[in-house]
């Protein structure tokens, strides 16, 4: 990973080897973080996530729709997405509307550069 730009306490990065698909980190080696990637276009923000005292994710946002959220973010527990089983009988990570707190996250990141 390397870092390509910073907004307050979020930190912009990519992949160095950027053959491979850009995602953000399952841990972070520093506690309490926040980072962000961009589409590898650079269209829109890819996701923005949140990484607690132990350095796993807390939550991710996503900026692709689907179950029409809208941009939406993924609780996370001990490591890995919050699993909740749909009206099928299908597991599917839990997805939720952006709460005050995240949209303004992702409206800085989305503002970067402007």
């Amino acid at each position: 990973w390397k870092t390509i730009g910073i907004i307050g306490d979020i930190q912009i990065i990519q992949l160095k080897n950027t053959k491979f698909p850009n995602k953000l980190p399952e841990e972070s080696r520093t506690s309490n973080k926040v980072y962000a990637v961009f589409e590898k276009d650079g269209s829109d923000v890819k996701g923005i996530a949140k990484y607690g005292a132990d350095g796993k994710k807390l939550w991710e946002i996503h900026t692709t729709d689907h179950d029409n959220l809208g941009p939406h973010y993924h609780p996370w527990k001990d490591g890995r997405p919050v699993q909740v089983t749909d009206s099928k009988g299908n597991k599917r990570n839990k997805a939720c509307p952006l709460d005050d707190y995240k949209k303004s996250l992702l409206e800085k990141v989305r503002n970067y550069g402007n």
